[in-house]
């Protein structure tokens, strides 16, 4: 499922069997129209697992690109993944019928799903209370393999 919010968009795929690179190689594909095979590249990945009482504070994941969060055992309700809107103060000025455009974005967690966004969006974990939850998170940073290309990306002045 792919969802735009904030002009930035997020997938969310169910029953999710994929390796971290095709993860990233589809989401390169369908969300920017490139191929991950144009890029020098690396993806970290690291297993987390909790238990009852874990939270997480908001966080973004700022020297990657994309992350990326496959939960593989939950065994307990809350844990949710809530994505918020990366730009800061956009609800300003707007009236109070708009608000929920600039909510932040509440997922779920399940077995065998793979949420994937870009890493500037800072997400934070809710309370988890269960026996155990699992995930598997990555996350992509990526390199241009352009000739003369600025080594500090597409914001170099």
């Amino acid at each position: 499922m792919k969802m735009s919010l904030w002009g930035t968009e997020i997938l969310i795929e169910r029953n999710d069997t994929r390796s971290c690179e095709q993860v990233y190689k589809d989401y390169l594909e369908h969300v920017w129209n490139t191929d991950l095979a144009v890029f020098e590249h690396e993806i970290r990945k690291w297993d987390t697992t909790s238990d009852t009482g874990y939270w997480m504070t908001a966080h973004n994941h700022g020297q990657s690109q994309l992350t990326s969060i496959h939960y593989t055992h939950i065994d307990g309700m809350g844990g949710d993944l809530i994505i918020q809107d990366p730009r800061a103060n956009a609800n300003r000025g707007w009236p109070q019928e708009l608000a929920h455009n600039f909510q932040p974005m509440v997922v779920q967690p399940q077995a065998g799903m793979t949420v994937t966004f870009p890493s500037y969006c800072y997400h934070l974990v809710s309370p988890f209370y269960g026996t155990t939850r699992a995930a598997h998170v990555s996350e992509l940073q990526l390199w241009s393999m352009s000739t003369g290309a600025s080594s500090q990306g597409a914001t170099a002045v």
